[in-house]
């Protein structure tokens, strides 16, 4: 039978940092393609690198959706095990993908 168990603290810290890498990866986003529109940057080098954003965008969208779902799971551990056990915390609220 495998072990559970939950530390109320390290769940909270891990559901905020999920969240605060939902904000990070929509912030990447938004600031690089910003950035690269606004860039007068013509070379090899300015081409490969607007050729990798173009594929790598999406996956960072999708790491986006990872890390707010991971989130969303965290607190609803966090919440369960908080009411399981009678605990008066406020409940995590689950958090959404930006992108």
């Amino acid at each position: 039978m495998a072990q559970i168990s939950a530390d109320l603290d390290t769940l909270k810290t891990l559901y905020q940092t999920l969240k605060d890498d939902v904000q990070r990866a929509d912030d990447i986003q938004k600031l690089t393609d910003t950035a690269l529109q606004n860039a007068v940057w013509e070379s090899t080098n300015a081409q490969k690198f607007r050729e990798a954003w173009t594929e790598f965008k999406p996956k960072l969208i999708t790491f986006e959706q990872v890390f707010a779902t991971a989130a969303t799971d965290v607190a609803n551990n966090y919440n369960r095990n908080a009411d399981a056990n009678g605990e008066q915390v406020e409940h995590l609220p689950a958090v959404e993908a930006i992108a």
